[in-house]
């Protein structure tokens, strides 16, 4: 009976082991979303003649959501 608890023990974490490392990879494997950050730049420049608040906005929203900082084509 000992045996076959800690088999049962044994295959429990395996299977534990092997959906972590699988809800690990999936979560660093997610691409960031940037494009609403470009959009809200344009939003923001539709209402604004002053393009320098609408970068900065764009700016915090890339460094927020892990994208690389970039200008607009615009700018």
């Amino acid at each position: 009976m000992k045996a076959r608890n800690r088999t049962s023990s044994r295959t429990a974490a395996l299977a534990l082991g092997a959906f972590a490392f699988a809800a690990a990879l999936t979560a660093s494997a997610a691409m960031p979303q940037c494009d609403h950050c470009l959009a809200g730049y344009y939003a923001c420049r539709a209402n604004s003649p002053d393009p320098q608040p609408c970068l900065e906005e764009m700016w915090a929203c890339e460094m927020a959501n892990g994208c690389p900082i970039s200008l607009p084509p615009d700018a």
